[in-house]
């Protein structure tokens, strides 16, 4: 059982290493990609002004890997998350501005640096800017992008913490279902330490199986209707 749990935490090691460089390297393309995404933001369709809080709402749900920096060493933590975010800015199809959080609790298992079991709870709010897949309700792209920044409050082993989050996510189809797959770094005030994260999380919502339907999943050849 032993010789199992350290398999699986070497590879969610592994796994958490391959994205969080992936990720951080997506924050470095961003400007290229807000390039692209305004020069199609400009022919997006429009979609209503009219505020409909139902219609502004988007959730995720999923599971996290998280790695905790302190004192040299890294620790893991795995847990639940769900992402709510309200849309302010709705009014084109592949873009939005939404105010968000990402409410995740983790569990950390004793190790050989760590010997306590303890419980980890984020409750962040930021600012986050939507392009392509699931940007609104009405969105017609097969791959979105998010970024946002804000602050995190944070209940570690007992103890509370906070510090300046940044969050980034790639959005995408598969299986006819909509992912997300995020990460986030938040830098802890108290002792300075580093908290990553990464999550696997499904997107929730009526909605979908309306995009479905309206055959937007396999026609993206044009990606917002004229």
């Amino acid at each position: 059982m032993i010789q199992l749990q350290k398999r699986i935490s070497f590879y969610l090691r592994q796994m958490f290493k391959i994205i969080s460089v992936s990720m951080r390297a997506h924050f470095l393309l961003l400007p290229l990609l807000l390039c692209f995404c305004n020069l199609r933001i400009a022919v997006a369709q429009k979609t209503e002004d009219e505020f409909h809080f139902k219609d502004r709402y988007i959730s995720s749900a999923g599971i996290s890997y998280s790695m905790l920096n302190m004192n040299h060493r890294s620790e893991p933590l795995y847990g639940l998350c769900y992402s709510p975010s309200l849309n302010l800015l709705n009014k084109y199809s592949d873009f939005s501005i939404a105010a968000a959080s990402h409410v995740s609790g983790s569990y950390h298992p004793k190790t050989k640096n760590d010997d306590a079991n303890y419980f980890s709870f984020s409750v962040p709010a930021y600012l986050q800017f939507n392009f392509g897949h699931l940007a609104t309700h009405d969105f017609y792209s097969s791959l979105g992008i998010y970024f946002g920044a804000g602050y995190n409050f944070c209940f570690v082993n007992s103890e509370m913490d906070g510090g300046v989050l940044l969050i980034t996510a790639i959005r995408f189809w598969i299986l006819q279902r909509s992912f997300t797959i995020g990460y986030s770094q938040t830098r802890l005030q108290n002792h300075n330490n580093l908290l990553h994260e990464v999550s696997l999380q499904i997107n929730i919502g009526a909605y979908l199986s309306d995009v479905k339907k309206n055959n937007k999943v396999s026609k993206f050849e044009k990606p917002f209707r004229k």
